[in-house]
Formats: structure tokens, sequence, C-alpha cells
């Protein structure tokens, strides 16, 4: 056991002692220190009690970025749609029409989905936005450096009702097709559709939206099923990707769900006070990765009368990491690994944002519509789309008839960032340019034809405020 220093000095001090008397003549029959007779047994020290054991987190410790400050709504004076004071809006695409003159004859997709930004090297950007339409595909708006649109082109057809999706860090866009037997398509946001390619080996399932984390070589994507699960593709290394960069090998790797510790093989997470706090988590291998997940989950649980591998997420939606740099990492108190990332992904058939720490395995409700009692406003209708801004806030769209942009707040009453009024449609694609100075997003059954009748979409740039970056 380890000594401390007071004891280590009182020891040698009692051993210096003793050699002392010993050179002088003294024994065993001598005097002790202590005044006796010798023939007591001397004083050992106290014994030392192990250290107090670090708490667990209950929560992890997650905090708010600048646009859970924003002020009451005002009229944006585009569409009747109600932006912070000091904000701006302007559109920037109609479905069935062109984005820009010179753009060859491409019409802007129907029903715009799920979103991204990537940076250009002259400095502008492009918007990829996916087709929830049959047949689906994506389509990108290229943005100069001045933040004018300079091209509109596809970059993906011909697939089936294009949800939503992610970005990769290697700069190409994943497409998630949302259907039974869906696939995820990997495009380059300069290219051309006939470069984008197809990967089985991500499941076939309702696929909704995707996140890449590299450290772990993971792909996270989320199932738009009542009976759905949060799964992690695992690749085997690295590769060349469509763009000729250096990204993760999506052909090779093994397919996983996500277990809740306690809600095992389709068990779901109903007590939303147990949920809102930390639960340890696993990965387990899909059965038959090669067949359609919601088929595989049948076969299970009529042939076994169990549920399948992993735990219940109802409807699960958007999904993006949250990376923090070495050096402003936070410590989550008694885990092992500080917080590096955090994968927040929405589930709209009970509206909860959950968060998952990749590193220590652990996951917890961040927000529920239980928590914007009190605050005035009324619950989420169909949580959606998800992003993070670049300076850590959390976005969530809502479907429904509120149509909101809601500024998630952990473990606190959620800020309303924008509102589209009328409803009856979706709001999709939130992303944020690299600096978070614009914001895109849809709504995507906005009326799009010279009657109003046609109500195909709208795609908006929301101009953000550096005080609030």
């Amino acid at each position: 056991m380890a000594l401390s220093r007071r004891q280590m000095i009182q020891l040698m001090f009692l051993g210096g002692s003793a050699a002392a008397l010993s050179a002088c003549g003294g024994g065993s029959s001598s005097p002790s220190l202590t005044g006796g007779s010798g023939n007591e047994k001397p004083n050992k020290p106290d014994p030392i009690s192990p250290p107090d054991p670090v708490p667990e987190a209950r929560e992890l410790p997650l905090e708010a970025g600048p646009l859970a400050d924003i002020g009451p709504l005002v009229d944006s004076g585009v569409d009747g749609i109600l932006i912070p004071a000091g904000f701006s809006l302007r559109l920037v695409a109609t479905a069935g029409r062109k984005p820009v003159s010179h753009a060859f004859g491409y019409l802007w997709h129907p029903l715009p989905d799920g979103g991204a930004v990537f940076p250009v090297g002259d400095g502008g950007w492009v918007y990829v936005s996916n087709s929830e339409f049959l047949p689906g595909g994506v389509g990108a708006l290229r943005f100069g450096a001045d933040g004018e649109i300079v091209d509109a082109y596809p970059i993906l057809k011909n697939t089936r009702i294009n949800c939503a999706g992610g970005a990769t860090p290697w700069g190409t866009w994943l497409s998630c097709e949302e259907i039974f037997d869906g696939k995820v398509y990997e495009c380059d946001p300069l290219g051309t559709p006939q470069q984008a390619q197809s990967y089985p080996a991500l499941g076939l399932f309702k696929h909704e939206a995707a996140a890449v984390d590299m450290e772990t070589a993971s792909v996270f994507m989320t199932e738009d099923e009542g009976d759905g699960r949060l799964y992690r593709f695992v690749s085997t290394g690295r590769t060349s990707a469509i763009n000729g960069a250096d990204g993760l090998d999506l052909a090779n790797g093994r397919l996983q769900v996500l277990e809740v510790s306690g809600y095992e093989n389709g068990a779901y997470m109903e007590d939303l006070e147990a949920a809102r706090e930390i639960h340890r988590v696993s990965w387990v291998d899909v059965q038959s990765p090669d067949r359609p997940q919601s088929q595989v989950r049948n076969d299970i649980q009529n042939s076994t009368g169990k549920g399948a591998p992993g735990t219940q997420f109802k409807g699960g939606e958007g999904i993006w990491i949250q990376f923090w740099p070495e050096g402003a990492q936070q410590t989550v108190s008694g885990y092992e690994h500080p917080l590096r990332a955090v994968v927040f992904f929405a589930c709209k058939r009970d509206n909860r944002v959950y968060a998952l720490d990749v590193d220590n395995d652990l996951i917890e409700v961040v927000f529920d519509n239980a928590q914007l009692e009190g605050s005035g406003e009324a619950g989420f209708d169909d949580v959606d789309n998800l992003v993070v801004s670049p300076a850590g806030d959390v976005v969530v769209a809502e479907d429904g008839d509120a149509m909101r942009l809601m500024v998630m707040v952990p473990n606190q009453p959620a800020r309303i960032l924008l509102q589209v009024p009328g409803g009856g449609s979706e709001l999709t694609g939130p992303a944020f340019t690299p600096d978070g100075s614009r914001l895109y997003f849809s709504s995507q059954r906005a009326p799009s034809g010279l009657t109003g009748l046609m109500k195909l979409g709208r795609t908006y740039e929301l101009s953000v405020p550096e005080a609030f970056r």
C-alpha cells in the first residue's frame, strides 16, 4: 500500500532513532520511545484509507452554443417565414425551376430533403440536397465566394426516395434511400451522377441519415421505422474515395446495431426519466446483413419468439456528430475517456433527441417535449433532420403543423430559430457553411408552381449575424 509523505517521514524518524539507541548500547530491553517498559509492541501507523471513488456522471457535460441566446421572431419578408431580429432570409431555389439561368435545362428537384455544405477551393461552397421523390437523386447548388449562385446540377439520378444522408470527412455526400431495402450512395458534390457509387455493405433498410467518425472508422446510421435500430458500420480500413481523397472503405466491414444496457433485443426505453440519465451501450453484429433488416427482424421474432438484436428507436431521423479538439474536451466524471465525439440523433415517433458518447459507449436523452413545459412553446410535432453548427449548436427540424427549426439546449427548453407558417410540409436539409454564417434549409412541400397548386418545395438561405456564430 502506498504511504503518505507524513507516514514515510515518521517511519524514517523511528528507524533512525532505533539505530541510534542500538549504537549506544540500547537493545530490546531498553525503554521504548513511547515511555513504556520496552515489552510493548511498537505503535503502527494508521492504516491508509483508499481514495473515495469518483462519482459517475448522470449526464454528459454538454454545453449550448451561441444560438441559445437568440431573441423573439419577426417576419423575414420572405414567404411569411419568421426569423430572429438581425438575421436575414432569401429564397435560393424552387422545385421545377432553374436555380440559375445558365443551368442548361437543369430544374431544382421536387421534395428537397436532407442536405449538407461542402467548401470549395475558390472560397465558395456547394449545398447538396436529396430528392425524397420517385425517382430520387441529389441536386447541388454551387455558390461563389460572394455567396451568389454560380451553378446548379445533379450529382445522383434514378434512385428511390432519397431522404437524408451525411457528409464524409473526405468531402463526399452519403445519400440514403428511405425504402425497406434502401441503399447508401456516395456522391461527389463537384461530380456527376455517373460517378456515384452504391454500398450495400452499409445495410439494406429504411435509411434516413448517416454520420462518419474517422477515429473509430465508423459510419453511424438511423432507420426510419417504428421498431428501428441505430446502426454502426465499422470499416476494415482506408481506400481511395470517388473524389480521389483518402476515405474509409465502405465496401468492407461489419454492420452492427446498438444495444442499451437493460434494453436489449428490441426493448424500448419507455421510462423517460430513466432515459434522461446516462446508460452504457454495446454493439452487436446484425444477422444476415445482406438482407432487408425489417424482414430479418420479423423472421427472428417468428422463429424464436424473441426480439432481434438492438434497442428499439422509434422512427430514427437526422443524425450528426459533434467533435471537440484535444484541449477542449470535457471530462466525463467516472469514465475513462474525455468527451471527443458525440452522435446526436432524433426520433420522430417519441420526439426525442439522443446523445451518444462514442468513446465511452454512453447514451442519454438530451431533449424531449416534456422539457418545453412551462416555456410557452408547443411541443415538437415529428422531429426530423438534425445538424450541428460549427459553433456547437444542435439544430433540429420539425415536420407537421408548427414547422420550426429549434436550437437544442441540453436538458433545458429549446429555442426557436425560425418558423414557416401554414404547416402541411416538412422542414428539411438544415446545413451550415463552414464559417457558420449561412444556414440552408427547405420547406419540402412549399408552393412551387405559378398557381401555387404544385407543392414540391422551396430551398432557402438564412444569414446568421457574427454575434451568433
